[in-house]
């Protein structure tokens, strides 16, 4: 979870943040919990909202530098690095404009990890549904992001 939660982030101390917060409305809403999905993956849609929540309330976006991310974005020269980060944000823009299911299945493929399987038993769906949701939702950040 704390994985998960700090690429969400990108910040040890919200990551922290955000996991005592998921584990707090776990404990809360635990009679919510139908058995349709794993508990990981519970814990993992519980920790997006709750990031979702804090990005709403600050209204910011990722405006760190891509090498800070990516250390091996060094590469480029500054030119280069300089379209990166701005694809970087716009992709990330892209991806919090989604709707739903579009954006829960992207980032809990890309960012928890979370097999397109036990995304499509969390939503009581198919497998291909969940394939072709996340190929949607790909299609969908590239452009609105122009990449």
């Amino acid at each position: 979870m704390y994985r998960f939660l700090l690429k969400l982030s990108g910040d040890e101390g919200q990551a922290e943040e955000l996991l005592q917060e998921t584990f707090y409305q776990a404990l809360v809403h635990a009679d919510r919990f139908e058995g349709r999905c794993s508990v990981y993956t519970w814990l993992c849609q519980i920790g997006k909202n709750a990031w979702l929540k804090e990005c709403r309330r600050k209204k910011r976006f990722d405006s760190r530098p891509l090498e800070e991310i990516d250390p091996e974005a060094r590469g480029p020269a500054p030119e280069e690095r300089l379209l990166l980060e701005d694809q970087y944000r716009r992709a990330r823009r892209a991806v919090y404009r989604l709707e739903e299911p579009y954006k829960d299945v992207f980032i809990l493929h890309t960012l928890g990890g979370l097999s397109l399987k036990e995304i499509a038993g969390s939503y009581g769906k198919s497998e291909s549904w969940a394939r072709v949701t996340y190929y949607r939702a790909r299609q969908k950040i590239m452009e609105e992001a122009d990449l």
